[in-house]
């Protein structure tokens, strides 16, 4: 197996992630406020923002659903958009909730913006999109983010999240750090 090239450490994502919690915390209302994380990639940033979250404010406690869109088949090759798990049904009707869509990565928006129209389909009185990670990419990416941890070379990202499924699945998705394969 390779050896990863490291770009943010485990205490930088761990840093970040908190000042991200804080600036939640103090923006949205905790009795309003739905968190859809995006399944698989998106739970390792979710379990823990939501726990800064409540370290910030104890009284804050998220509310956290999970829906499954993909776009990759198998052997990781793109195809169409679809929704592989919904919310529950007792979370459909979004009608004047806010939702934080909370995923790993941003790289061409296409998930986020699918996920996102979704979910306003479901009432949501608005969606703000928040990522791990933003890819660097040329031209850039036209896509409204309420918040980013960082900002990543346009290459394939693995740790708190993204895997390397060429090496095999899962390889690095759970690794509290974030690094490009090499």
């Amino acid at each position: 197996m390779d050896k990863p090239n490291i770009l943010y450490s485990e205490s930088q994502v761990a840093a970040r992630i908190k000042e991200m919690a804080e600036q939640i915390a103090e923006a949205y209302d905790p009795h309003n406020t739905l968190f859809v994380s995006l399944l698989n990639g998106g739970a390792p940033f979710t379990f823990q923002l939501v726990r800064a979250i409540q370290d910030k404010q104890p009284d804050f406690h998220p509310n956290v659903q999970y829906m499954m869109v993909s776009r990759y088949g198998a052997h990781r090759e793109p195809g169409e958009l679809q929704i592989i798990t919904d919310l529950p049904p007792a979370y459909r009707d979004l009608s004047g909730r806010n939702v934080i869509l909370l995923d790993d990565l941003l790289d061409q928006g296409g998930t986020l913006a699918f996920t996102k129209q979704h979910l306003l389909d479901y009432g949501a009185e608005m969606v703000d999109c928040v990522v791990l990670v933003k890819k660097r990419r040329q031209p850039a990416v036209d896509f409204e983010l309420a918040m980013f941890g960082f900002e990543a070379p346009d290459e394939w990202i693995i740790g708190m999240g993204m895997d390397d499924s060429s090496q095999r699945p899962e390889v690095h998705r759970w690794t509290p750090w974030i690094g490009t394969a090499d």
